[in-house]
């Protein structure tokens, strides 16, 4: 691995983008240990939080992968699910990824803590935990998509601007000294406008963004897959995260670390995602369909995207961002014939016949 990949988030600089990003396959150390065999730059553990309902659904959680035509399927391109949080006391599990962290260190990789948000008390008291613990990053995810279906309490969004700003001046002051990360929820809210409030609150940088919301019915049992509405993430989701990271990089300026998540498969979709903005890529539905490899192989995958093109990693971030046109500086040149013909049937452009004329009644309807 060469220092082609090498990538700086706020204080820290990892020697490469791919984090492996906070689920069931980092629940234990040993996944945290393997993501980080794997080659990944640092692991977000698996997320907990101060409620034990939180903890509670992960028993009764469940996953099903679906093909292109949306049908449950052993692989597939999307993963559904609803899930649950790590159940583990907090200070316990802190402790433990804290040791992983001071490992990791030695090689300028690391291991982060993370909470899905269930109230601002809460969230203050576990950051201050996890300081204690001694870890060097704090991710604190207001974007959960479980936090409509979940009992109410264990899990909550903000997608307010003024409380968000609120909220992480409260922890940034829990975890003093430490890298504060917010996530944001893919689900609601102005993106630009909370990454600048998280961003103004003193968060070292900001990740988006967490999955959406759906309801998938199946056609062989006419009821929801799962039984319920679950998070829905795939590949056909990092164009739309590619254009939340754009509109953030110009609200924020390029001064603020951003990291993408949701959609990316491979190292082109890191490189994908680091074009719209992102300084790091958080990858987990890839890894609970391949297993740890796709994460060694994703940034082998990188590493040639950018090595045919003699580009280093931090060449490229924001490049896309940056370039963006608005659609009347886009559409300056007409094209001729108009694009538009070679989008639509043969049909559209037969000569048109009937046509009344000026002033002549068409037929009664």
């Amino acid at each position: 691995m060469t220092d082609r990949l090498a990538t700086r988030i706020g204080a820290l600089r990892l020697p490469n983008p791919v984090i492996c990003g906070a689920g069931e396959p980092v629940m234990t150390l040993s996944g945290i240990r393997a993501a980080l065999a794997a080659g990944a730059a640092g692991v977000i553990a698996k997320s907990v939080n101060e409620r034990p309902e939180g903890a509670a659904q992960l028993d009764r959680a469940d996953y099903t992968f679906l093909d292109a035509d949306h049908r449950p399927a052993a692989a597939g391109p999307a993963l559904f699910c609803r899930s649950g949080l790590g159940q583990r006391a907090p200070a316990e599990w802190f402790r433990a990824i804290a040791a992983l962290d001071r490992e990791a260190a030695r090689t300028g990789r690391f291991v982060a803590a993370s909470i899905v948000l269930a109230g601002p008390a809460g969230a203050v008291e576990l950051a201050g935990l996890a300081r204690a613990a001694g870890l060097r990053v704090f991710e604190l995810n207001v974007g959960a998509p479980h936090a409509g279906e979940a009992t109410p309490g264990a899990i909550a969004q903000e997608n307010a601007p003024d409380r968000l700003a609120a909220l992480v001046r409260a922890v940034r002051e829990a975890t003093a000294g430490m890298q504060l990360w917010v996530k944001l929820s893919g689900t609601g809210g102005d993106l630009p406008a909370l990454a600048e409030a998280a961003a103004g609150a003193g968060a070292d940088a900001v990740v988006m963004m967490g999955r959406f919301m759906a309801l998938v019915p199946d056609l062989d049992t006419l009821a929801p897959v799962l039984g319920t509405a679950a998070a829905y993430g795939g590949p056909w989701a990092l164009p739309i995260v590619c254009r939340a990271l754009a509109d953030s990089r110009r609200r924020v300026g390029p001064g603020v670390p951003l990291l993408g998540t949701n959609g990316a498969r491979n190292g082109m979709d890191v490189a994908r995602l680091a074009l719209a903005g992102a300084s790091g890529v958080e990858m987990l539905s890839v890894v609970m369909a391949e297993g740890f490899g796709a994460l060694t192989r994703a940034i082998a995958e990188l590493e040639r995207t950018l090595a045919t093109r003699g580009l280093a990693f931090s060449d490229i971030v924001g490049r896309a961002a940056d370039a963006r046109q608005g659609y009347a500086a886009a559409g300056a040149t007409t094209s001729s014939p108009p694009r538009w013909r070679a989008f639509v049937p043969p049909e559209t452009l037969l000569p048109e016949r009937g046509t009344p004329e000026r002033g002549t009644p068409g037929p009664a309807g």
